[in-house]
């Protein structure tokens, strides 16, 4: 079975994906593969032409410190299209319902906490994220942004809620979790009990569970929530000037968000 899936990702990925098998697991380093390198070198080119500035859609103008020579998706976040269904779950969630409190678990860089805060859909930012390193990166995010009003929090775990439950109306608040399959144990019915009043957008990341625990937490999820699905859809960048001098095949290549298989996002909002 192994030999079987090592003779594919050989098939689909080169030779690269052996030596990259052997060196995650002894050294916890990985090469680049040629797809990767040409993503790579074209999200350092829209970083220098940006200037680190997001030039298109919802978050237009927020700036973004360069973090990572090598962070594949910069060129579709600073091109405004990165998770761009969400960004618009975001902005019509916050209009709507004249929501406060953004919560951000699993914040990664800092995208949307930055791009939100940055065209003030919030009064306050709370984000969790696991990486010391990234946590570093966005608070020097906020700062570049003259971003004050935020709070920066470490790994969440099960009892998340009881950290900031002082500092946020529940009502008033929106959650967004990208928590890499986390969310299983973390939204228990206990803490959805707790966040009935508020919203939720979930990343759900099927490829960490089974069917039966994934069925369980949809259904737990439809107790409490009036709940929706999407998905990735499409993207047009032919109006985007400063991509007029890249190839199709390039362009396309910088819409990519890195994602291993198709997934969807739960948006949660209160039935009472």
């Amino acid at each position: 079975m192994i030999v079987r899936k090592i003779i594919k990702n050989i098939k689909r990925y080169g030779i690269i994906s052996l030596f990259n098998r052997i060196l995650k697991k002894n050294f916890n380093f990985e090469i680049l593969d040629p797809i990767q390198k040409k993503r790579s070198y074209l999200s350092r080119e829209i970083e220098k032409i940006t200037s680190g500035k997001v030039v298109n859609g919802k978050y237009s103008g927020a700036k973004f410190i360069n973090s990572s020579n090598y962070f594949l998706a910069k060129s579709s976040q600073l091109l405004g299209f990165y998770e761009l269904e969400v960004q618009n779950e975001i902005f019509n969630l916050a209009s709507k319902f004249k929501l406060k409190y953004f919560i951000n678990l699993g914040a990664g860089e800092g995208f949307h906490s930055i791009g939100c805060m940055y065209k003030k859909l919030f009064e306050k930012c709370i984000t969790f994220e696991a990486d010391p390193k990234n946590n570093k990166t966005i608070s020097e995010n906020f700062k570049i942004n003259n971003i004050e009003n935020f709070m920066i929090m470490g790994l969440a775990k099960k009892n998340f809620l009881e950290e900031i439950k002082k500092k946020i109306t529940l009502e008033e608040s929106l959650f967004l979790f990208d928590i890499e399959g986390s969310e299983f144990n973390l939204l228990d019915k206990d803490n959805l009990e707790l966040l009935k009043k508020s919203f939720l957008i979930i990343e759900l990341h099927h490829f960490y569970s089974n069917a039966t625990n994934i069925e369980k937490f949809k259904e737990n999820l439809d107790y409490f929530f009036k709940v929706k699905y999407i998905k990735t859809s499409s993207r047009k960048f032919s109006d985007i000037e400063i991509l007029n001098k890249f190839n199709d095949d390039e362009k396309w290549l910088m819409m990519s968000e890195s994602r291993p298989e198709t997934m969807e996002w739960i948006v949660c909002e209160p039935k009472v």
